[in-house]
């Protein structure tokens, strides 16, 4: 392999280094608010129907496993 084909093929392996680890990132992303949102509808559920106490604990549980 030329040295110009070998210097092209790891600068294309990097950049797709980093375009794999963006990806993964905005996926994780997009889980973590999905999680965030259901989270906070069932809480506003419970608390709409009068389960206060329970709501509290849903939302300070979300809060103690980000810790």
């Amino acid at each position: 392999m030329s040295t110009l084909a070998q210097s092209t093929w790891t600068y294309t392996c990097k950049f797709c280094e980093v375009i794999r680890k963006a990806i993964y990132v905005a996926f994780v992303g997009i889980i973590a608010f999905g999680e965030s949102a259901g989270r906070a509808r069932a809480a506003s559920e419970l608390a709409r129907q009068g389960y206060y106490k329970e709501a509290q604990a849903l939302m300070l549980q979300g809060a103690k496993k980000n810790d």
